[in-house]
């Protein structure tokens, strides 16, 4: 019989009444003309990179160096603030879909997860504050909202120099709106489409004192819609408040706090049966819901933070940040197991359900410098930090399977949704602990010949857990090393070799836990560069190894009966390469191209996670007239391999390849106001987004009108 694992996930769904604001593409310009002005306000020192068009120009992913995208030695996407505008992308979600090298998977309505090179992604940041993010227990982190972030990147491989602990995939750093403005300026959008969708945005931002050095912005949006599944609702709150100040022409201090509530009615927990007794699909159409009505998925995130950055007169600054989150869920969830389900009859389908109640508390600081220096001649870039995070969780729920009006269906053929909620009992703790990262990191650039540059580092991380007596605690140092060669003032190439770790809980004989598995990361790559860095393009060959990988013995642990022994052995390899162009072809024309393939094979060299493509192709384009500039019109194409899910009895269920179009227009009708019109899966695809021996489809096609008034 196929069972629910013991873990929910998270909503997604929005409400009515309408306002979007496509926050903020016109609006950086506005603020800049305004902060300038030297007869109206004193100097205004707005600091850090923003996007033109699809790409930015210099970044401190991967390093915390400053550096344009070819001088970094790995694999590195940015999703720009311009971009998520013209694919309306609302959430981490859409974001994380249309990244080059990126792949997802659901675990039902309310649960996707991410993946790169093969690995699940887990490491997180907040305007470069590291966190650790997991979907075993949702907590809403897949839904997160990108009304409040400027722009997403994404730094591929190994990346334990800044994350701490996690998997040698990816990671995600969301990169925060501020108050950039020193006028009054801001948007309103409104957002109507499929499904009774309804979606409105306000960004505002003012200075808040006559010089314009102290400034506030504030964000709302609120999101009412439906799905293609029937019974299923969505509604998405959220609010976003940041003041920043120049406390002196060098020193700024940023605090703000964001507020994300989502509440999915109709949600499911699994997904719905994929074949019958006999091995045939079920074939269920895209509007299917295998939950009842009473079902629901709600969860809110509130997080605090504070940074503040000084820039010295020599060229070295200082910057500290500081977060204090706030995640907690609720969800009645419901799940069909099925073992026989016959096609005939619709016997051997069991109802269960879960109560869970869950909730997760981090606080993290994080503070370095960075500054050039001489030595033999030459100038070189130092950099040092520490950082300190603390995740508290604590898991509540109560699991149903049998009792009153809950035996095993007599048929769940024309399955309507119609059951009772079961007599829940009192939620009981499921799961507690503590994790704690302390850490200190340092990293050298340097100029080995004018056109030679190397990267050193390493990061020290003092692990912890207290986790329902299973207390584990690990001191990893975590090494970094790349070398960049500029070919030429557009190409460089490159190598790279990075390090990341993950705590595992298994034991050995002996009884103890362990080591943690060592995630190393092998790149090659070329990078190439033009327009002053408004385009860009990498070719990146991998290779991921995993050491000290957990291997089931014939032993007991000593003293357990119950409990195999393990030992540490090679695990996963992954190869592959990634391909990447990026940012303005040519004036008012962007894109980005991404190609990525990969083969990740475990000990016994089986494929890993065949639910999940090796290949994936994914295009978007803009395009505006010069002679027009009214008019912008684009659109794109996401294309991935074929995929399977291999189950005992019933063989397996495979997924043809298959290809996503989209396309938008937008047009100015005057300075201030501009509609915009998008539409999904254009050809109307009919395909799963979930095989996991339960099944869920994608959107079929759909579409939405914007329209935004700018101030």
């Amino acid at each position: 019989m196929i069972r629910p694992a013991f873990r929910p996930l998270q909503p997604q769904r929005l409400s009515a009444a309408v306002l979007a604001a496509l926050c903020a593409a016109a609006a950086p310009a506005a603020f800049a003309e305004s902060a300038a002005d030297p007869t109206t306000l004193d100097k205004v020192v707005v600091k850090g990179e923003r996007a033109e068009g699809y790409s930015v120009r210099r970044t401190s992913a991967g390093t915390r160096f400053d550096l344009t995208p070819r001088e970094i030695p790995q694999s590195v996407s940015i999703i720009s603030h311009q971009r998520i505008e013209d694919q309306q992308l609302d959430d981490i979600i859409d974001v994380l879909g249309n990244t080059t090298g990126v792949t997802s998977t659901q675990s039902d309505s309310e649960r996707t997860e991410f993946y790169a090179r093969g690995f699940y992604i887990d490491a997180y940041q907040f305007d470069g504050l590291p966190t650790q993010m997991v979907q075993n227990w949702s907590y809403g982190d897949s839904g997160l909202d990108l009304a409040l972030y400027d722009r997403v990147e994404v730094v591929r491989g190994a990346t334990g120099l800044l994350s701490g602990a996690g998997n040698p995939s990816a990671s995600v750093n969301l990169i925060r709106k501020h108050a950039d403005s020193a006028e009054l300026t801001g948007s309103v959008s409104v957002n109507v489409g499929s499904w009774g969708r309804t979606r409105t945005t306000v960004d505002v931002g003012s200075a808040l004192n006559a010089s314009g050095t102290v400034r506030g912005r504030v964000i709302g949006s609120y999101l009412d819609t439906d799905g293609q599944m029937d019974r299923y609702n969505q509604r998405k709150t959220l609010g976003y408040a940041v003041i920043d100040a120049d406390l002196t022409p060098d020193t700024q201090l940023s605090v703000g706090y964001d507020y994300q509530h989502k509440k999915a009615s109709g949600a499911t927990w699994g997904g719905f049966p994929m074949w019958y007794a006999d091995g045939s699909s079920t074939h269920y159409p895209t509007s299917f819901n295998p939950s009842p009505d009473w079902t629901y998925w709600d969860t809110t995130s509130k997080r605090a933070f504070a940074t503040l950055q000084h820039a010295f007169g020599n060229g070295w600054k200082f910057k500290i940040g500081a977060t204090h989150d706030r995640t907690q869920a609720d969800d009645k969830l419901f799940y069909p197991s099925y073992t026989a389900f016959d096609k005939t009859t619709g016997a051997g389908v069991t109802p269960m359900a879960g109560f869970y109640n869950t909730e997760r508390k981090v606080d993290g600081i994080d503070g370095y410098i960075d500054g050039p220096f001489q030595l033999f001649g030459r100038e070189h870039q130092f950099m040092a930090g520490l950082s300190y995070n603390k995740r508290e969780f604590a898991n509540y729920g109560d699991f149903q399977m049998g009792g009153p009006g809950w035996n095993p269906f007599d048929t769940y053929l024309n399955w309507t949704g119609n059951i009772p909620q079961p007599n829940w009992n009192p939620l009981a703790l499921a799961s507690e602990g503590t994790i704690t990262q302390k850490a200190g990191y340092v990293a050298a650039r340097l100029s080995l010949a004018d056109p030679l540059k190397l990267i050193v580092g390493a990061r020290y991380t003092d692990w912890k857990s207290e986790d329902e007596g299973n207390d584990r605690s690990h001191k990893v140092t975590t090494p970094y090393a790349g070398l960049v060669y500029d070919i030429n003032d557009t190409y460089s190439a490159y190598t790279s070799y990075t390090e990341i770790f993950q705590p595992q809980t298994l034991r050995n004989k002996q009884g103890s836990y362990l080591d943690p598995v060592d995630g190393k990361s092998y790149e090659v790559g070329v990078k190439g560069a033009w327009f002053d860095n408004r385009l860009n393009a990498s070719l990146a060959v991998f290779r991921i190894e995993q050491d000290n990988v957990g291997q089931a013995t014939m032993d007991k642990v000593d003293g357990q009966q119950n409990e195999t022994a393990y030992v540490a052995a090679r695990g996963t390899v992954s190869r592959g390469f990634e391909f990447e162009l990026n940012g303005e072809l040519a004036p008012g024309w962007n894109a980005t191209f991404g190609a990525s393939r990969y083969v990740a094979k475990d000990i016994n060299d089986a494929d890993i996670n065949t639910n999940l493509p090796q290949t994936a192709l994914k295009l978007f384009t803009s395009y505006t007239p010069q002679s027009l500039q009214e008019l912008t019109v684009g659109g794109g194409a996401n294309w991935q391999n074929r995929i399977y899910y291999a189950a005992p009895v019933v063989g397996r269920f495979e997924q043809e390849g298959y290809a996503l179009v989209s396309a938008f227009v937008r047009y100015r009708i005057s300075p201030e106001f501009s509609v915009q019109a998008n539409l999904n899966n254009l050809l109307d695809k009919k395909y799963y987004s979930q095989i996991t021996g339960y099944g869920a489809y994608g959107d079929g096609r759909n579409g939405s009108l914007t329209f935004t008034w700018s101030f």
